[in-house]
């Protein structure tokens, strides 16, 4: 069944939560100059050559251009020599910030306006991201042998770790010994009569496989290359499997649809019954 058109969905600005969002965000906008000191401006700050931005950098109304500059020059590191500022005060009214002399009160500056310093010297130090981008730091590699010689690195900690387990290992096995234990014996999987699953999971029979509640027919029985136990092959209705029908080795137990219509299955996980095929 097809589900909703993105054109039919409402936009952003139709949407009553998207707009009970934004009120929300937006509720102290009318007020966020109010309990600020008198003859001060709360400004944005941005650099032709960096990414980062200065919100609410605060100044003086009565600031000249020049000063502003010295105070610029602690943000960006640009020299007021080689600065160049611009008042953006909305929209597309920019003016070029020309005389030093003149105040920020001078040129119409306002709470929220910002201020873009556009950098002049070509060997600057931030230029090409000289300031932001860390790919360009050199960084110190260490060698091997000198890494080695470290007490506290994590390849010592590590050493000291498995030393210390080794040691535990080599003790419980003594004990053991003492005992007349045997830690070395690993105990072997129980024999499964395959004869007997093929009769409970008959090839072709319908099937649902966990986890997913998966449907599909059963394919393949047996032991599987590379992985432990015995698995249930099914080809699977739905693209929702991980393989088509191959094992880790590139052999085929079986045929199914294509790329991801196969997948294995450990016996728990898969109920044989009447599991018609979803529509």
């Amino acid at each position: 069944m097809a589900g909703p058109r993105s054109e039919d969905m409402p936009t952003i600005h139709q949407s009553p939560e998207m707009c009970e969002l934004r009120d929300w965000v937006a509720a102290g906008d009318g007020s966020r100059y109010d309990h600020q000191a008198e003859g001060t401006l709360r400004l944005d700050v941005t650099h032709s050559n960096l990414l980062q931005r200065w919100h609410d950098i605060v100044f003086d109304e009565n600031m000249t251009v020049g000063r502003v500059k010295e105070k610029l020059y602690r943000h960006g590191g640009t020299p007021g020599a080689h600065q160049e500022l611009f008042l953006k005060r909305g929209g597309s009214d920019t003016i070029y910030l020309m005389d030093e002399d003149k105040t920020l009160r001078y040129y119409g500056t306002r709470n929220g306006m910002e201020i873009h310093i556009k950098d002049t010297d070509p060997h600057s130090i931030s230029l090409h991201g000289g300031l932001e981008d860390v790919s360009q730091v050199e960084k110190y590699v260490m060698d091997d042998e000198a890494y080695d010689k470290l007490d506290n690195s994590v390849r010592a900690i590590k050493k000291r770790e498995q030393a210390r387990a080794a040691v535990k290992a080599a003790e419980a096995k003594r004990e053991a010994a003492e005992r007349g234990e045997d830690l070395g014996t690993v105990e072997e999987e129980p024999e499964v009569d395959l004869e007997q699953l093929a009769k409970d999971f008959p090839t072709d029979g319908r099937c649902e496989v966990q986890p997913g509640g998966r449907r599909g027919a059963i394919g393949y029985v047996g032991k599987v290359t590379g992985m432990k136990g015995v698995f249930i092959g099914i080809r699977l209705d739905e693209p929702m499997g991980m393989n088509d029908g191959c094992g880790l080795d590139g052999k085929k137990y079986f045929e199914c649809q294509g790329a991801k219509y196969g997948c294995f299955s450990k016996l728990e996980n898969v109920a044989v019954g009447d599991y018609p095929e979803r529509g």
